[in-house]
């Protein structure tokens, strides 16, 4: 397993991992807006983020991680249970992250990021996909981020 900085040719591959997790993990909570999350969505975000890119290859692209001035914007795996979600979110510490956002309605996301020392530091509604939804910020300093395991 090797985190990296992403480069062009990883961009097709977690483009789609973004595009299976909208489908199965966001859809029961954004509806039919998660189609509009498709490969080709997220292979312009990508093309548009790249020197923020990171990936997770583990035989392949198996995780993606955006982080941009110690916020992570996402960070999505191929599958969980492979610890690739925790040594991104480590990878993420190490270099500064600091805060991230998430579904109020994501409970695998927010056990997660409690798991790893994360703590909510607000509650707010905001528009996601042409629809009003409810979103908690996380925070880690990184003081704490560094005694993580």
């Amino acid at each position: 397993m090797i985190i990296r900085k992403a480069e062009p040719g990883d961009i097709a591959p977690a483009a789609a991992i973004l595009a299976q997790a909208y489908q199965t993990s966001f859809r029961p909570i954004i509806g039919d807006a998660a189609s509009t999350y498709d490969v080709a969505h997220f292979e312009a975000r990508f093309e548009r983020d790249l020197e923020h890119l990171t990936v997770l290859d583990d035989g392949g692209v198996r995780g993606v991680l955006l982080l941009l001035d110690g916020h992570v914007i996402m960070v999505f795996v191929a599958e969980t249970g492979r610890r690739h979600g925790a040594a991104l979110l480590s990878h993420a510490e190490a270099n500064g992250a600091c805060s991230l956002e998430v579904f109020a309605a994501n409970m695998g996301a927010r056990r997660f990021y409690e798991r790893a020392g994360w703590h909510r530091a607000s509650e707010y509604s905001r528009d996601f996909a042409g629809a009003e939804h409810r979103f908690l910020r996380y925070e880690k300093s990184p003081e704490r981020a560094q005694e993580a395991p």
